[in-house]
């Protein structure tokens, strides 16, 4: 009996020992790999992210505009709204998902200084700090940049696109424009024409030498012809010039009820400025992205009559018509940059970042082509502007490498309160 019991006793001594030994084993494991530490969990919730993230990474995203030089009065806010993208994405939203992953956004802008010459070096640097996208300036000055774009496997959108040869092409599958571009901006002002001024019948287009092209003509007279408006020509003054008289006689000598185009906007307003030093009342059509306010600074408000812009409001009066995403840019760029820079939002290459960032999200991958291919389906995407329609075979003779972003028409009107008011927003497609 002693035996039996002594027995139990050390067979229960034996398992709280084996017991014991499993715990110290336990206790005593080697800690995580670096790997495992570099890899943490991230439980923010990003705007169309379907997969619960479970890594965290960084997504370089070049700038390629001018900061200097004579077009840094157009690219300079694209700079500004660019860097509050990415703020915005960072600071707010807590980074971008894609997939599993969350990516912190940084940006790398290199400076065109409105010079050819500097605009080719400038992406070869972007191509040294080993970038896979890049937000552009116009597509005029970066067309000679396609090819080391290409070659590299970049993925590049244009903020403005003009049909500058050589840019959006069959060969080029890499580049994209996330602005409306010349053929869509056109066909938006047309259908503004008709229907807040719906005594013009006929207009004469206004770009500087940069733009818009002869090869543009019979576009622009498809995109008038429903609506009964003949298109008598089109006037070309030079980007550099500081004399518009002589082009604003030509406008003003068509006798075209409007002028329409979407050169600079420093330039646009000098044109209206002395196209109304004429005596002319034609209507001013400008068919480009920007705010009301912009073309009053430069043409002044006393000239700005009859006229029109296809930018966004940004007052807060008229903030619920817009996005909840550009209302957000709206104040993260007037934290960053001033009120001043905030009233004259555009948000061209935020915009641009902003349908790449979404078709990332879309197909789940961060890999440029696989992007790209994603932006060829076609279809529809979110814009910071409303939904936008992918289009662009009829215009750049390239099936889906443009977007069609809703566009605002503000009326400048000097007994409105300000000197103008938001009409509405208007959907847009790039034939």
């Amino acid at each position: 009996m002693k035996k039996r019991i002594l027995a139990l006793l050390m067979a229960a001594a034996m398992m709280f020992a084996l017991a014991a030994c499993g715990n110290q084993s336990n206790d005593t494991s080697d800690p995580p790999s670096d790997n495992s530490q570099a890899v943490e969990p991230d439980d923010s919730a990003t705007p169309g992210g379907d997969t619960e993230p479970t890594k965290t990474g960084t997504l370089k995203i070049g700038l390629l505009v001018h900061q200097t030089g004579w077009f840094a009065g157009v690219d300079t806010p694209n700079y500004n709204e660019f860097h509050a993208m990415i703020d915005y994405i960072n600071d707010d939203l807590g980074g971008w998902t894609v997939g599993d992953t969350t990516y912190t956004l940084e940006p790398v802008a290199v400076d065109g200084q409105s010079d050819d010459t500097a605009v080719t070096s400038a992406a070869l640097s972007l191509v040294d700090a080993g970038v896979d996208f890049v937000v552009e300036t116009n597509d005029f000055w970066v067309a000679s940049c396609a090819d080391i774009f290409e070659e590299e496997g970049i993925m590049h959108t244009s903020a403005y696109c003009v049909l500058a040869p050589g840019y959006i092409t069959p060969e080029h599958t890499m580049a994209f424009t996330g602005s409306n571009g010349t053929g869509g901006d056109y066909a938006t002002a047309f259908a503004a024409l008709n229907k807040y001024y719906p005594d013009v019948k006929s207009v004469i287009l206004a770009n500087d030498d940069n733009g818009l092209k002869e090869e543009m003509l019979g576009l622009m007279q498809k995109y008038a012809e429903p609506y009964g408006i003949e298109v008598k020509g089109m006037v070309i003054y030079p980007g550099t010039t500081t004399d518009y008289t002589p082009y604003a006689q030509q406008l003003v000598d068509s006798g075209a009820d409007a002028f329409l185009g979407n050169g600079s906007p420093d330039a646009y307003g000098a044109l209206l400025k002395a196209v109304r030093a004429l005596g002319s009342d034609m209507v001013c059509a400008c068919a480009q992205g920007k705010t009301a306010p912009t073309l009053m600074e430069y043409a002044g408000a006393d000239a700005c009559y009859n006229a029109f812009t296809l930018g966004p409001s940004t007052r807060e009066a008229d903030k619920e018509q817009n996005t909840d995403i550009l209302n957000a840019l709206v104040a993260k760029v007037a934290e960053k940059y001033g009120a001043e820079n905030a009233a004259t939002f555009d948000g061209a290459a935020a915009n641009c970042l902003y349908i790449m960032l979404q078709l990332m999200q879309k197909c789940g991958s961060v890999d440029p082509a696989v992007v790209a291919a994603e932006w060829e389906k076609g279809g529809q995407v979110e814009t910071i502007y409303g939904t936008g329609t992918i289009g662009g075979e009829e215009t750049y003779g390239v099936a889906n490498h443009a977007v069609g972003s809703p566009r605002s028409v503000s009326i400048i009107d000097p007994e409105a309160e300000e000197g103008w008011y938001f009409a509405e927003w208007i959907p847009t497609e790039v034939p």
